[in-house]
């Protein structure tokens, strides 16, 4: 059974911002999870400095994770190195223990040198690095990211899986889940809704916890799940049991 995460984005963008990520510390412990994922987009004044929001991580007893606010690579496919510095200066600041961000724009057509330019610059890298199905249509394809670690063979560079996130560039997560399943160390967990043709994430029903438990089995034993979709600040309990429903997973 691995450790159940929450995204800060989970409570809303304004919530977050208002209160400051620390803000909903208390409610995330509290609901029985062991982690928090900070959101670098969501950072504000109140989180600073860094080392404070750090504290109050570890007070709570909560493991650590990041998400980068921008991706791996642009639209020429070309690896954004000083906004990855950026992120990994942040991240060891608060005691992150892995970053979640997205590929970006990779095309099939420049894989090894996206492969290169990783190896080159983040070949010594002692922080996990996990780079999520994105919702961009080269970040979004499971072909691209599996060889992308074919050529990589990095140890410290993973795969973050969201399972919702196909719904935004139509690729199946079955297809996903069975491609990159032995290099995913982190899951994203959302449902998708569809209001007026357009996707959103909400939290999953019966169908959609029984069609991630059946792919459970590519991923390898105690990954850490994480829940992103949208969360009550004001409901603990319901919360908690969403938290509960995520641990059961395998």
């Amino acid at each position: 059974m691995g450790p159940v995460m929450i995204c800060t984005s989970a409570f809303g963008a304004d919530r977050v911002k208002r209160l400051g990520q620390a803000g909903v510390l208390e409610h995330i412990k509290a609901a029985g999870a062991q982690g928090v994922e900070i959101r670098e987009e969501l950072l504000s004044e109140h989180d600073l400095p860094l080392e404070q929001l750090r504290s109050a991580i570890e007070q709570a007893s909560l493991t650590c994770a990041f998400s980068a606010a921008t991706p791996l690579f642009d639209e020429q496919s070309r690896l954004k190195a000083d906004d990855m510095d950026q992120t990994l200066e942040r991240a060891r600041a608060l005691g992150a223990q892995w970053i979640k961000v997205g590929l970006g724009q990779l095309c099939a057509e420049c894989i090894d040198d996206g492969a290169a330019a990783l190896k080159a610059r983040f070949g010594d890298q002692a922080l996990p690095i996990l780079i999520e199905n994105d919702q961009t249509a080269c970040g979004g394809d499971p072909l691209i990211h599996a060889a992308l670690h074919r050529a990589l063979e990095m140890p410290m560079i993973g795969t973050t899986l969201d399972l919702g996130n196909g719904y935004w560039t139509d690729h199946d997560l079955s297809q996903a889940a069975s491609r990159l399943g032995s290099r995913v160390r982190y899951v994203h967990c959302k449902a998708v809704t569809h209001t007026d043709g357009r996707p959103g994430a909400c939290p999953p029903n019966e169908a959609a916890r029984s069609h991630w438990a059946a792919l459970w089995h590519h991923f390898p034993a105690g990954v850490p799940r994480a829940i992103e979709f949208p969360l009550d600040h004001d409901d603990i309990d319901a919360t908690a049991r969403h938290v509960d429903s995520l641990k059961a997973l395998a």
